[in-house]
């Protein structure tokens, strides 16, 4: 059993890292490369969508990580090196829900109006979209930190 939770959360991390660089090398470069153009409202919307790849990846992860710690005989948020994998998933949840998820809220209404109108984006969402860039790449750091702790599981 334990097994085929370490396999499903493996997979789980692998999609979330290979969609994280997918995302940020293409997906967000179509965004820069965009800026103007017809393209850029649809790459931004493609972006946008990309929320519930993670999501679905992000519960798996956490289901099976929750399971194995238990199954292992580890602490919840205790000082280890499980332990501080979990301080950083929770850091990054709390990160996406209480910053990134009401800003792509705000960027997906500002991106509705424009295609509304008939208009391209502004300034205003552009600016929204590199701090959350900048902040999922930060998360991903973080993720990169689980990686090593997982790899190594030192502390």
């Amino acid at each position: 059993m334990f097994e085929i939770l370490l396999i499903l959360h493996i997979l789980a991390v692998c999609c979330w890292l290979g969609g994280a660089m997918y995302e940020r090398f293409f997906i967000v470069g179509g965004v820069k490369r965009a800026k103007g153009t017809e393209l850029e409202i649809p790459m931004i919307k493609l972006m946008l969508g990309t929320a519930a790849f993670f999501l679905t990846s992000v519960v798996v992860i956490f289901v099976t990580g929750l399971i194995m710690t238990l199954m292992n005989g580890y602490g919840i948020l205790d000082w280890s090196w499980v332990g501080v994998k979990q301080y950083i998933f929770l850091l990054i949840l709390l990160i996406f829900f209480l910053i990134i998820g009401p800003r792509m809220g705000r960027i997906g209404m500002q991106v509705k109006a424009a295609q509304d109108k008939g208009t391209g984006v502004d300034d205003a969402t552009r600016v929204l979209i590199r701090r959350i860039v900048i902040i999922f790449d930060i998360m991903h750091v973080g993720v990169l930190i689980n990686i090593i702790l997982a790899v190594t599981k030192r502390f």
